[in-house]
């Protein structure tokens, strides 16, 4: 072995699990089905994969592990070969990625407009600042005239497999409906298409989520698939 990982699970408590395992390496699925099922203490307990990932449907069905009828998160992607992205912004209106701490405070005002959220806090998202691999240069916002930020796109790049993750992505309210969105988001994928990638990927949790990324030029490759247990009726 040469240290790189091949299988990881991310669970989110009473009871939910995201995990992938290296196709090469099938076995670890149920190693990581068993260790889901020793931390959590919750009766029924929920995993979400790719419908495209046959090696962990299979264990997740020899599990005992039952298909939900769920509405499935939709991936896209876009190749970047296109890029520059042509970007036209409303008069008087400025894009640029943030300058790190000096925009905290209007960082996180713009996205709490947009989701209509107070989740996130300025302690919140100086953490995430200096996470790996975040990078200010791949955090894009547009400033309206009066200074304020009222839209962002914040890309997480992976450089080994040249592959970008849009997330988050939204628009102050007051300032929708004049292409902010799209914009911001073409900017961003300029910024990455600089740094070496060659494609960028979106989750979208919504039809009209995903109506605006196909909007952008986004394709759809893979939905997610979700399946439950009772604890009780494992074979652990």
């Amino acid at each position: 072995m040469d240290d790189k990982p091949v299988a990881c699970g991310w669970v989110k408590l009473p009871g939910s699990l995201m995990f992938q395992v290296d196709p090469n390496f099938t076995e670890l699925s149920k190693d990581v089905i068993d260790w889901f099922d020793k931390i959590t203490e919750t009766n029924e307990q929920r995993v979400t994969v790719l419908e495209t990932e046959s090696h962990l449907i299979s264990a997740l069905e020899d599990s005992l592990f039952n298909p939900l009828e769920e509405t499935p998160e939709v991936l896209t992607k876009i190749s970047l070969d296109s890029c520059p992205f042509p970007v036209k912004l409303p008069d008087k209106f400025k894009a640029r990625h943030i300058k790190g701490s000096e925009d905290l405070k209007k960082r996180v005002a713009v996205h709490r407009a947009a989701f209509q959220s107070l989740r996130v806090t300025e302690e919140s998202y100086f953490n995430v600042m200096n996470a790996y691999p975040y990078d200010s240069s791949l955090d894009w916002v547009i400033e309206s005239p009066n200074g304020e930020l009222v839209a962002f796109c914040l890309i997480w790049f992976d450089e080994v497999n040249k592959v970008g993750l849009l997330e988050p992505v939204g628009t102050d309210p007051g300032f929708w409906r004049m292409g902010l969105a799209s914009s911001v988001c073409k900017l961003a994928l300029n910024a990455l298409s600089e740094k070496g990638a060659k494609t960028a990927i979106v989750v979208c949790t919504s039809p009209d989520t995903y109506e605006f990324y196909k909007s952008i030029g986004f394709e759809q490759f893979a939905q997610t698939k979700s399946f439950h247990r009772l604890k009780n009726t494992n074979n652990n």
